[in-house]
């Protein structure tokens, strides 16, 4: 079998069981009732909260960037988690013109409350399998985490 034929047929059950894993994830997350699972913000959104988790404060075009959307959409995001009270806008003391995006205690709060029911969820789907199984899933993610973010680097 070549390696080309071998992706292929890799990517074809990869596919496969990734749909079966959705839906199986999906049943096991159906009872959550966290924000984002009963609807209270866009997926979108959560993403937006766990970036600002990290880098506790940007810029409106850093908010963008890491969203890898455009400007105007990423204020559109940001102002309806501003009405929402999840983050708010803090004005530079230096600079009154420039503008950071920062978590609010609310937002930190429904972002955990998101984080513990997807480790729940985690939990219960990865019960099943070895530590020593789980360590080999975990490194071959985070192989592919390094390859994604060095090509994003470039």
């Amino acid at each position: 079998m070549t390696k080309n034929s071998q992706i292929t047929k890799f990517s074809q059950e990869l596919d496969q069981t990734i749909g079966y894993i959705h839906r199986l994830v999906s049943s096991v997350i159906k009872l959550r009732t966290d924000a984002l699972m009963q609807g209270k913000i866009t997926f979108p959104q959560h993403i937006a909260l766990e970036i600002l988790s990290v880098e506790k404060s940007l810029k409106m075009k850093a908010v963008a960037k890491a969203l890898r959307v455009s400007l105007p959409a990423a204020t559109g995001l940001i102002n309806r988690l501003v009405v929402m009270k999840m983050v708010e806008r803090v004005y530079d003391t230096n600079d009154r013109r420039v503008i950071y995006i920062i978590l609010t205690p609310k937002g930190k709060e429904t972002l955990e409350r998101i984080r513990k029911t997807r480790r729940k969820a985690i939990e219960e789907i990865f019960g099943v399998l070895s530590q020593e199984e789980r360590q080999t899933y975990l490194g071959i993610l985070r192989k592919i985490k390094r390859t994604f973010h060095a090509k994003n680097q470039k």
